[in-house]
């Protein structure tokens, strides 16, 4: 269209003027586009503590749909998964989720480029699995007791004031006093649970080993030198027994009496601290370092033990040349190794007095199992095996388990059982508030999309 067509057609429009505006439109029309303009500014702070409120729910609230936590199910014959779980970071914590009664406790990752690890329980009576609070990414100096019902944590690398005690079952945790402060690692714990063996390290001799950020500085003095103490964990009072050094306890299954690895020589030692008899285990032999003692009372597990020169301390440790060796003695003949080798990695406990429960882990393959070792040399037989998934350090390696104890007076009744979906319990904080920003970020950004939708 050409300009003197537009300026023809403008020529022959009509001429008259424009309607005038209805009376009172201005008065209406200032009133209302306020309202529009409060109604926006409510609906954008309404959005706003509706996303806040969402992501506290997320943050603060267990999940409604959640079933009953496992502390709240009675407890049965315990059990085990034909397959254990593997790593996840969104693993809830003992006090978020309180698992009830555990089977096991354990450290499992890896460290080998970017350290991924967790200190886990594992229930007794489902596929509970939750992190360990006071210790979440390091395992060692800690004790599972007889009926899985608690957990005793010390710290296998600096001196402690108290012993924390946690409550499986409401996920709280007390401290019992020491007598002393210095260096402690829990022993054994008597069949009741009442009374805890330890040994006590000083902890002003290695300092200079805490300096270097040794691991386990504690462990490697206390070999040394370390003496046994027994704790009530009801009263708080202690006994010292001045035997040690001490790297290995086991209570009697009536809990009258303990047997006490003291450097090469091993002792029967009763509640009140004093030696009755030493035991003539035969040479180069010691107690397991868990649940050596069988359910009936007869047998000890024992392993190869080797005294080693560290400076100018003598010190008794495990044989590791000779690893896997668990021979048993009868505590009617002490001095006779009663014949055939539970051939495992380490000795766990005692299924029954005829069996053994062993963890072991073929580092070529990075696969582990727990297994039935007969004490009469047969074949031994896999209960579960750990997760074989590359899960740790971002997909890049296989999980490993740490420093495993076992509720020992629960394995003669153990059961094996199809393993089930993992129960994770109750996210972490930090997964917590970080679902709950992107769940109020999510919100904030559709309420705008149909908005701008809207206006459109």
């Amino acid at each position: 269209m050409t300009e003197q067509q537009i300026a023809a057609l403008l020529a022959a429009a009509p001429q008259e003027p424009e309607p005038p505006l209805r009376p009172g439109l201005l008065e209406d029309l200032i009133p209302a586009a306020r309202r529009d303009l409060r109604r926006r500014r409510v609906t954008t702070v309404l959005c706003a503590v509706a996303a806040l409120l969402v992501g506290a729910g997320v943050v603060l609230l267990p999940s409604a749909a959640r079933q009953a936590t496992p502390a709240q199910r009675p407890p049965g014959t315990a059990t085990l998964p034909d397959r254990l779980a593997g790593y996840s970071p969104l693993t809830g914590s003992i006090a978020d989720s309180p698992p009830g009664r555990a089977i096991m406790l354990y450290g499992y990752g890896n460290s080998e480029t970017i350290r991924t690890y967790q200190s886990l329980v594992l229930g007794a009576d489902g596929d509970a699995y939750r992190q360990v609070d006071a210790r979440p990414d390091r395992s060692g100096a800690w004790l599972l007791a007889p009926d899985g019902s608690f957990a005793v944590l010390s710290a296998p690398d600096r001196g402690v004031t108290e012993m924390q005690v946690v409550d499986l079952a409401t996920g709280r945790t007390r401290g019992v006093p020491l007598p002393r402060a210095g260096g402690a690692l829990p022993l054994a714990l008597s069949p009741d649970g009442s009374v805890l063996a330890y040994s006590f390290v000083d902890i002003g001799p290695i300092a200079d080993d805490l300096a270097m950020d040794v691991g386990n500085a504690i462990e490697h003095r206390g070999s040394a030198h370390s003496e046994l103490v027994l704790l009530d964990l009801r009263t708080g009072q202690a006994v010292t027994t001045g035997i040690g050094p001490v790297a290995a306890a086991a209570f009697a299954p009536d809990g009258g009496r303990l047997a006490v690895q003291s450097g090469l020589e091993t002792w029967l030692v009763g509640r009140d601290g004093r030696r009755l008899e030493q035991l003539m285990v035969p040479r180069g032999y010691g107690l397991t370092l868990r649940n050596a003692w069988s359910p009936s009372g007869r047998l000890l597990a024992v392993v190869p033990w080797a005294a080693e020169v560290w400076e100018s301390d003598r010190a008794y440790t495990l044989d590791w040349a000779k690893s896997g060796a668990v021979r048993t003695v009868s505590l009617a003949q002490p001095s006779a190794l009663r014949e055939g080798a539970a051939e495992v990695e380490t000795f766990l406990g005692w299924l029954s007095d005829d069996a053994m429960l062993g963890v072991s882990w073929d580092y070529a393959w990075d696969t582990g199992a727990l297994w039935s070792v007969p004490v009469d040399g047969a074949a031994k037989v896999a209960l579960s095996r750990f997760d074989d998934a590359y899960r740790c350090e971002l997909g890049m390696q296989r999980c490993v388990p740490w420093e495993i104890s076992v509720a020992g007076g629960l394995l003669p009744e153990l059961t094996v059982r199809p393993a089930g979906s993992p129960d994770r319990g109750l996210w972490p904080a930090w997964a917590r508030l970080t679902a709950s920003v992107l769940l109020a970020l999510a919100v904030f950004g559709g309420w705008r999309l149909l908005r701008r939708l809207r206006h459109r």
